[in-house]
């Protein structure tokens, strides 16, 4: 990626040859707005990002005035080419009659060159952006459509059946920001309006499937699922047996998982809970939490690098160190 990320720089070249060569042979302005169509759809297809998605956000003044401003910007950055081409020109005296098509197919090679080399939308998926303001505004997209996906997933009822929860979970979390949805919804489920039981129920079940777990591609889904059941006794008996089986058969993935501290505190707040379960099956439930995160702090333990003895070295010439 990082290699593209370079031709890409080479290939972009293309596009402001174009308009400096047409200044240069001496060509009209008559070419400015074909040059900046050509800079807007090179813009559209490597910054997705900074343009309106959807016919409903075209409809919006904002998306208007932004898209004003990008096209104002490339139109000076066109003049300021011919400008510099010009003048260029003028001080070398050169005098080349040229076709007009071939600046501007110059400028336009660089779309599909530039679109070859790089997919915004494939890198942004692997973490890799062209620069700051690419990375702030896919943040932004990002973060609007976590909040937009999980609407029709926070309006189920709390008597929707598992099967319910489980497709909505589906859809709504089919993305490659999948994380950043889990947390948009571990945000919404701390504000105290409505209970979300089944909600709550289907997502400990989802963040708990080994399907999700295994592939590491959810990486704090455990840690998110223990923070949604809370110090609920009913989802903590769902998610502790089905912990302890992850944590034992996918031990590279303990970090994922709460840590100690946060599965001791839960197992001590057993006691303010306020339940209605048996004595008994309360205190199976914190026995359970502890030997969970005794079994996180293991794996954890056993997957960080261990420090090389160090050697043992002749205190003396012809004195070795004994070894016990």
């Amino acid at each position: 990626m990082l290699t593209r990320m370079r031709l890409l720089k080479g290939a972009t070249a293309l596009l402001y040859i174009g308009p400096l060569f047409a200044g240069l042979c001496g060509l009209g302005v008559g070419l400015v707005a074909p040059f900046v169509a050509i800079f807007i759809v090179w813009l559209m297809v490597l910054r997705p990002e900074q343009w309106p998605v959807t016919p409903d956000e075209w409809l919006t003044g904002q998306a208007w005035l932004a898209a004003l401003t990008q096209v104002l910007s490339q139109l000076l950055l066109v003049l300021v080419l011919f400008g510099i081409g010009r003048g260029l020109g003028g001080i070398s005296g050169f005098d080349f009659a040229i076709n007009p098509i071939v600046p501007l197919t110059i400028s336009f090679l660089a779309i599909p060159t530039c679109r070859m080399l790089w997919d915004a939308r494939e890198a942004a998926d692997q973490g890799y952006f062209l620069d700051e303001e690419a990375e702030e505004a896919h943040a932004l997209l990002a973060t609007a459509d976590a909040g937009q996906a999980i609407v029709p997933v926070l309006n189920l009822p709390d008597n929707a059946t598992d099967v319910q929860v489980a497709d909505a979970l589906a859809k709504g979390l089919d993305s490659p920001n999948v994380e950043l949805r889990l947390r948009a919804l571990d945000a919404a489920l701390t504000k105290p309006d409505r209970s979300h039981a089944a909600l709550r129920r289907g997502l400990v079940l989802w963040a708990s499937e080994p399907e999700v777990v295994a592939p590491g591609h959810v990486p704090n889904a455990m840690s998110l699922a223990h923070s949604i059941a809370g110090n609920n006794p009913d989802l903590l008996r769902l998610y502790v047996p089905r912990a302890l089986a992850l944590i034992s058969a996918f031990p590279e993935r303990a970090a994922g998982f709460p840590t100690l501290e946060q599965l001791r505190a839960s197992a001590a707040s057993l006691a303010t809970s306020g339940s209605d379960l048996p004595r008994h099956l309360m205190e199976d439930l914190r026995e359970g939490l502890l030997a969970l995160a005794q079994a996180v702090d293991a794996a954890r333990a056993k997957a960080e690098p261990q420090p090389e003895a160090a050697p043992i070295h002749d205190v003396a010439p012809g004195i070795a160190v004994s070894r016990a």
